[in-house]
């Protein structure tokens, strides 16, 4: 009984063994197709090209795998190492580029704009209700008008498309290269593998396939790009970088890699290359004006321009940048180039301010000695207006405010104020005075003198003028405000109780934006703009003024400088866009006035 036992356990150990010997031997054709859709969900699915290309090298190499299973497991592999390769299509480009420019991701950001006028997802409230702009021919515009799911999801297959410069012949042809990687787009990608059939093959490179495009250059079709250029050794060079990503390349200067972080998350990114470029093309600026150019920008100084396009959940965001070497001398720029602001200026004005343009003159300091006249009030000559706006003022805000209206309700001059924050106000007050007294005598018919007024709780002087609103002048503390009188009344009144724009919710995001650096800044709420621009119209149409209203109601506008001693940067940013619904209702607001005019 024993000895059978035995027998029995020996033959079920046996078994055992050579089934787990079966199951570590090499893999099985089924277990080749489960990593293969492995691979391809890590692909397609969650975007880890890296997981999907380890895993596909396994299905290729598996000999037990079906021969049909193993060519497609190498086919995406070699896209897939392309995809990686290209992650950064300045990979490409030759490290000699002048300037260089790609178009990243734009499905991504045409949703988020479509999102944020109504175009995408949910329909604004309210769209349904609004009557369908008639556009002829039996076709209409419904306010909840949408674009399909479907398009958006095919634009976002799209990776973009990218050029690089490297010069420009005597009789301004260009020569570089140009990249195109539709990605998943499948229809982009049928569209450049069906049209380069009608051009003249050539020799491939490297395996890939050439074309010749006639009085242009060459055209290369890999697994995943189409890639352009004007000589058959650039297209060489090319494969060999997709081949090797470490090789020499744009993004691999040292240059460029000053800048690379710009164009992440960016729609559009441009980029030139500042020594390369004057290598390039200096000396064609010649002649005594060209040297007049050449001293004035030091353009053997200039580094690069960088501009960036990009998006977000907010709006659109525009960038330019200049980057200057250490030690530069582009004296346009020391001109343009003034003191980062303080925002001593923004403490005055006003909450409820339709917008505010702000310039940091001069950097906080003592006072210049001041001259006195024989009783003691400050003694003014024409040079104390250079000294002012050289040296004593630091900053200076201008604003305007959505006019007050009169007892019969007509719109008048908008309210316009400027807040000058100063070393030696008493000084700026003095010469602020003697100005507006010699523009009376020009600005009015009847020149009348100044008179004495206490506006919020502040003595100053009432200028009056013909056509406008009586202009006031008024020290508080270490600033001067000049203005409209409601607007300097604002203004003052602002300062005392500590309402300013400062702590206004509307401009938070605005203000947001200025940096340690910023020089200048131009700041606006449209919404609140809209019966500033109303007056300046003249009233304008109330119903279309209201639709405009409406549209712009939430938009704000910010463009602001920051001035570093070697950089210059220039952003512009909108946010709030109009919402589609709010479109139809002003193109049917216009198509009714239209319809009455008639």
């Amino acid at each position: 009984m024993n000895r059978i036992l035995s027998r029995t356990l020996v033959g079920v150990g046996l078994l055992g063994f050579l089934v787990l010997s079966a199951a570590a031997q090499e893999p099985s054709a089924e277990r080749a197709e489960s990593q293969f859709e492995r691979a391809f969900y890590l692909e397609v699915h969650q975007n880890d090209l890296a997981g999907a290309a380890a895993v596909y090298e396994k299905v290729a190499a598996n000999s037990t795998a079906p021969e049909k299973l193993r060519a497609e497991a190498k086919t995406r592999l070699a896209g897939i190492r392309e995809d990686l390769a290209s992650a950064e299509l300045a990979r490409l480009m030759p490290p000699e580029v002048i300037a260089y420019a790609h178009l990243a991701e734009p499905g991504e950001h045409v949703e988020r704009l479509l999102k944020l006028m109504g175009l995408v997802g949910p329909v604004p409230e309210g769209a349904a209700d609004v009557k369908p702009f008639k556009l002829g021919g039996g076709l209409v515009l419904p306010a909840d008008f949408t674009i399909s799911p479907a398009l958006v999801d095919e634009l976002k297959k799209l990776r973009g498309a990218a050029i690089g410069l490297t010069g420009i012949d005597k009789g301004g042809r260009p020569s570089g290269l140009v990249a195109v990687h539709p990605g998943n787009c499948n229809l982009l990608r049928g569209l450049i593998e069906t049209a380069v059939q009608l051009l003249e093959p050539g020799e491939p490179i490297d395996g890939f396939k050439t074309y010749r495009v006639p009085d242009l250059g060459w055209v290369m079709i890999t697994n995943r790009l189409a890639l352009a250029a004007d000589s058959r050794a650039e297209l060489a060079a090319a494969a060999e970088r997709l081949r090797n990503p470490s090789a020499p390349s744009l993004a691999s200067s040292a240059s460029f890699q000053k800048v690379a972080a710009e164009a992440k998350g960016s729609l559009l990114f441009a980029y030139v290359d500042g020594p390369a470029a004057v290598k390039r093309f200096g000396s064609q600026i010649d002649g005594q004006q060209g040297r007049m150019i050449r001293a004035l920008l030091d353009l053997e100084h200039l580094e690069s321009i960088v501009v960036t396009l990009t998006t977000n959940d907010q709006g659109i965001s525009l960038a330019a940048q200049m980057n200057l070497m250490p030690g530069h001398k582009n004296m346009i720029y020391a001109l343009v180039r003034t003191a980062p602001m303080t925002k001593r200026s923004l403490e005055l004005v006003p909450q409820g301010a339709a917008g505010v343009l702000t310039i940091g003159l001069n950097p906080p300091g003592p006072a210049a000695p001041t001259v006195t006249n024989p009783d003691g009030t400050p003694s003014i000559s024409l040079m104390d207006v250079g000294r002012e706006l050289f040296g004593n003022i630091d900053e200076v805000s201008v604003f305007a405010m959505a006019p007050a209206g009169d007892a019969q309700g007509r719109q008048p001059f908008p309210e316009i104020g400027a807040v000058i924050a100063v070393k030696d106000p008493a000084k700026s007050e003095a010469l602020w005075n003697q100005i507006l007294s010699l523009a009376t005598l020009f600005g009015a018919k009847s020149a009348q003198p100044p008179t004495e007024a206490e506006i919020a709780g502040k003595k100053g002087s009432v200028y009056q003028f013909d056509g406008i609103p009586p202009i006031a002048v008024v020290r508080a503390g270490g600033v001067l405000v000049v203005g409209t009188r409601s607007a300097v009344t604002a203004a003052v009144q602002a300062g005392a109780d500590g309402n300013s724009i400062l702590k206004d919710p509307l401009f938070a995001p605005l203000l947001a934006r200025l940096t340690p650096n910023a020089s200048k800044a131009l700041l606006i709420d449209a919404g609140r703009a809209m019966p500033i621009v109303a007056a300046l119209a003249g009233g304008g149409s109330s119903d279309e003024m209201r639709l405009i209203g409406a549209l712009v109601h939430d938009m704000k506008i910010s463009i602001v400088t920051d001035e570093a001693p070697n950089r210059l940067t220039i952003r512009a940013d909108v946010t709030g866009l109009p919402k589609f619904r709010d479109i139809v209702m002003l193109l049917n607001g216009q198509q009714r006035q239209a319809a009455a005019a008639k």
